[in-house]
C-alpha cells in the first residue's frame, strides 16, 4: 500500500503540500507495519509505556486487532487524508506536520527512556522518515505569514483530539473488548516475544 501511495504522489497532478501529505501517508503505512508486523511488539510496548503495566497476558490489555485497526486508520484518515481533500484549510496540514515531531519525541525519547533500550517498534519510520517530510514542509512549502498564533493552538488541539478519539476514547476501549479479534503472539509481542 505504501508503494501505491508513493506512486500516486509522484504521478498525480498534486500540489507540493499534497505530495508531502501523500508521502507522510506512505510512511505511516510502513510505520504501522513496523509496529505490528516486523519487528512488531508495539502493543506490548504500549501497555508497558502508556499504561504503565508490565502485563504479559494480552487478554488483560483491553486491546486487540479491532481497536488497533480502528485507532490507526481513524488517526490516518482524520489527520493525514482529510487535509488532502481540504487544501483550503491549511491548519489541517499544519496539524499533520506538527504531529510528525510528536512522533519523533515519542519514538526517539519517551519510549526508549521508559524502556531503557535503543530501539522501539516504529522508531525507524517515526524518527528517520516522517520528521524529514515535516521539515521539508516547513522549509519549502510553509508560509508563516499566513498563520497567526491561534492557528498553531488549533493545530495542536486538533491532533490531540484525533489522538484521543483514535486511541483513548470510549469507542477505542469498547472495540478492545469485542471477542474474536485477539492479537496473535507475533503481532502482540513481536520483538519482545522471548521476554514474556
Amino acid at each position: 500500500m505504501a508503494v501505491v501511495v508513493l506512486l500516486l504522489a509522484v504521478f498525480l497532478p498534486l500540489t507540493l503540500v499534497q505530495k508531502l501529505l501523500m508521502a507522510s501517508i506512505a510512511v505511516l503505512l510502513l510505520h504501522f507495519f513496523e509496529e505490528f508486523g516486523s519487528p512488531g511488539g508495539f502493543a506490548y510496548m504500549g501497555v508497558r509505556v502508556m499504561l504503565g503495566k508490565n502485563e504479559p497476558n494480552k487478554s488483560k490489555w483491553g486491546a486487540n486487532n479491532l481497536n488497533s485497526m480502528f485507532g490507526n486508520w481513524t488517526f490516518l484518515v482524520l489527520l493525514y487524508v482529510l487535509p488532502l481533500f481540504f487544501p483550503n484549510v491549511p491548519v489541517l496540514t499544519l496539524a499533520a506536520m506538527m504531529f510528525s515531531f510528536a512522533e519523533l519525541l515519542m519514538h526517539l525519547l519517551i519510549f526508549n527512556v521508559r524502556l531503557k533500550q535503543w530501539y522501539n517498534p516504529g522508531m525507524i519510520s517515526g524518527v528517520f522518515m516522517l520528521p524529514p517530510i515535516a521539515v521539508y514542509y516547513f522549509v519549502s512549502a510553509f508560509d508563516a505569514s499566513f498563520f497567526s498564533w491561534y492557528h498553531y493552538v488549533i493545530a495542536v488541539l486538533w491532533f490531540v483530539f484525533v489522538f484521543w478519539l483514535s486511541f483513548r476514547s470510549p469507542i477505542y476501549w469498547k472495540l478492545g473488548k469485542v471477542p474474536g479479534y485477539d492479537f496473535s503472539d507475533e503481532a502482540a509481542f513481536g520483538m519482545y516475544y522471548n521476554e514474556h
